[in-house]
């Protein structure tokens, strides 16, 4: 809400979180942390474009970038709002900035979050119910950045009674619906896990292992970080809804600062739940544990987190040279890629072994899977004993890269010989 200024935009007549920023206390910890943003950022792209260099794409590298990059930003204005404390457009910078980075993280959980469900359900993962939710979501994210501007905006250049008060209702939706959104990832995740402990879910589907480590560890990444969001998310929220608290007494004295506006408030749950989010997916190496093939689609097309036969970048090294580099179109004359094949001016010619997303008939028979040991997709038998892939014996279909045309392909496997021989395993499953 503004005051009777002369002109617009008008002066606030409420406190906020944070509120106006001063030299001496401001512009130091905005310092820190600008610094720490940059550092972050730097690890980031780099990270980004050594990924980019060896042909894996990881969007979500340059996503996190981005969000150092608005920082910087929004420190820079704050730092320029507390040298000019008068200037009331620099302060409407400031506040526009502080509300647009961090969705950012929000659509970097949601779509991690998307990742892991389509893992554990394979075919819920990928179907017309599940698959627009996501996107859904960051749309209504979207659109509620949108509004917010253009509140906080109009807020500041009307004196309209009837305006402010729709403006407030938007005030107070935009942090609530981040705190929903920013919760949504520990909601579909806890649900997706506990289903998976479901004996007849378990069995019956197995995991579409993707990336490096155990989906265990996957979980207990996104699941901190999302509560981590929620936390300084609801925070915003519920300060919010209190008593608005007036800049100035009747008498024209400022009105002492309630703790829950405080500074210390304002930097810790908000930059700083960022920085600490930002490292921890630098440490724990998110660009590795949560990359897919691209152009994956479907059931099953993670494949255990590397390429198929063809497509280069991310291949499983830890099979060996000779079992990540089999699949690949080396030649200028090879077109397509199918599993172990090769085909080649129309004309197919016959593998001695079939290949699927790195790992070959063979190297089922020797149980090798995504961790090494295990053949992934896994086939529950009748016994509860886990046997070779279905993809080998029981599909119709197989997929193969097209490196001419740079596109997925598929086709029938009713001429290929499949193993009819399946070798029983203790069953093993991480969640």
């Amino acid at each position: 809400m503004a005051s009777t200024h002369q002109s617009a935009p008008y002066r606030p007549e409420v406190q906020s979180l944070g509120g106006t920023p001063t030299v001496p206390v401001d512009i130091p910890v905005c310092a820190v942390f600008m610094l720490l943003y940059i550092i972050a950022g730097v690890l980031h792209f780099g990270t980004f474009l050594r990924n980019k260099k060896v042909g894996k794409k990881f969007i979500f590298g340059g996503m996190m970038f981005g969000l150092c990059k608005i920082r910087i930003v929004t420190l820079s204005l704050r730092i320029a709002w507390a040298c000019y404390p008068r200037n009331i457009r620099l302060g409407i910078a400031a506040q526009i900035f502080v509300n647009i980075g961090v969705v950012l993280l929000y659509f970097v959980n949601l779509f991690f979050t998307q990742r892991i469900v389509r893992a554990q359900h394979p075919n819920f993962g990928w179907s017309k119910l599940f698959t627009p939710l996501i996107p859904i979501i960051c749309a209504i994210t979207v659109l509620t950045i949108i509004a917010l501007i253009v509140a906080v905006i109009q807020s500041f250049y009307t004196l309209d009674k009837n305006i402010h008060r729709i403006d407030r209702i938007i005030e107070l939706y935009g942090p609530t619906a981040f705190s929903a959104i920013a919760f949504v990832p520990i909601v579909i995740i806890t649900i997706s896990t506990l289903l998976r402990l479901i004996p007849s879910v378990r069995g019956q589907k197995a995991l579409d292992k993707f990336g490096s480590g155990k989906m265990s560890t996957k979980i207990a990444i996104v699941i901190p970080s999302a509560a981590l969001l929620t936390l300084a998310a609801s925070l915003k929220a519920g300060t919010s809804y209190l008593r608005q608290v007036p800049l100035l007494t009747p008498d024209n004295t400022p009105e002492p600062t309630p703790w829950y506006f405080n500074r210390g408030i304002f930097y810790g749950f908000g930059f700083g739940v960022e920085i600490i989010i930002l490292f921890f997916y630098m440490a724990v190496r998110v660009d590795k544990r949560f990359i897919i093939p691209d152009g994956a689609k479907g059931p099953y097309s993670y494949a255990g987190g590397f390429v198929f036969a063809g497509e280069s970048g991310n291949e499983k090294s830890r099979l060996g040279q000779r079992d990540s580099t089999r699949n690949l179109t080396g030649s200028s004359q090879s077109l397509q890629s199918w599993g172990g094949s090769t085909r080649r001016g129309g004309r197919s010619k016959a593998p001695s072994v079939i290949s699927w997303g790195g790992i070959s008939q063979a190297d089922t028979e020797m149980g090798i899977g995504e961790d090494g040991v295990e053949p992934v997709p896994y086939v529950t038998t009748e016994d509860g004993e886990i046997a070779r892939p279905a993809s080998i014996a029981g599909a119709e279909q197989e997929m193969g890269w097209d490196s001419k045309s740079g596109k997925w392909k598929l086709r029938p496997v009713s001429g290929m010989s499949a193993v009819s021989t399946a070798i029983p395993m203790m069953p093993r499953e991480d969640v």
